[in-house]
């Protein structure tokens, strides 16, 4: 099984990282795609791939919401040092970068609308010109993430936690794009609607860690290992067995990383 969205470079597993993938491994989770949201966290990315090769894969990438509140440096300044990062190895796809126009919790800062705008659309184009995928956060910003995606033909990649609901599905399976469900899945009643319509082939698993952590460890802080959980209550939702969920969500993140 491939966690295509885990946040390994956080803080939270800085003393313990071993042990989360050694029980991320005997679990099935042989593969994990470490999402990054600044400079710093991309720079982590990079480092803990090349440090676990094969098991650990580097994206490098900047949040719409400000989550390094001490970086000083201008919106051009930001992307030109992602362009130096992204030519290191090791490196599978451009993100999570998008656009959020909710309030960010603290200590993240809250960017401006043309901001955001600003380094979704250079991120887009970077992952065009390096011809990698992007990972997409969209909150309450949809649309306007839709019409920017449209703006470019070439780009290809996945909404992360997709929320968008049953009627913007046809919206991003029109990009091409692929839908990344989390752990929410197993609590949320809405999302398993949503998530029944989607076609399978189209689905990533991922857990967004630490966050969003699957029941029966709802407020705790997940990890690459509770996948299973998700991939199970998918397998549930779709009728089909486990085993037919592991292996297409599988095949589904290879063949848009190039795994």
């Amino acid at each position: 099984m491939i966690d295509t969205h885990a946040h390994l470079n956080f803080p939270e597993f800085g003393n313990v990282l071993e042990d989360v993938l050694k029980r991320a491994s005997e679990r099935g989770v042989n593969k994990i795609i470490c999402a990054s949201s600044n400079l710093e966290d991309s720079l982590k990315s990079v480092q803990i791939a090349k440090g676990h090769p094969g098991t650990v894969f580097a994206t490098i990438g900047i949040h719409p919401q400000q989550t390094d509140p001490d970086n000083c440096l201008t919106p051009h300044e930001q992307i030109n040092l992602l362009k130096e990062q992204v030519k290191a190895k090791g490196i599978v796809s451009i993100g999570e970068c998008g656009l959020d126009f909710s309030t960010p919790p603290p200590p993240e800062k809250k960017r401006s609308k043309n901001d955001q705008i600003f380094f979704f659309r250079q991120q887009v184009e970077l992952s065009i010109t390096k011809k990698l995928p992007i990972i997409v956060h969209s909150r309450k910003t949809f649309e306007q993430t839709i019409e920017i995606l449209n703006g470019f033909p070439g780009a290809k990649g996945v909404f992360h936690c997709y929320s968008a609901g049953i009627k913007s599905i046809e919206k991003v399976a029109k990009l091409g794009f692929y839908f990344g469900i989390d752990g929410n899945l197993t609590y949320d009643t809405g999302l398993q609607n949503v998530v029944a319509k989607i076609p399978l082939e189209k689905i990533l698993l991922e857990t967004d860690s630490p966050f969003l952590a699957p029941v029966p460890y709802r407020q705790k802080q997940n990890e690459p290992s509770l996948l299973p959980l998700i991939a199970k209550k998918l397998a549930e939702i779709k009728g089909i067995s486990l085993e037919k969920a592991d292996k297409i969500t599988t095949e589904n993140a290879i063949r848009l990383f190039s795994l």
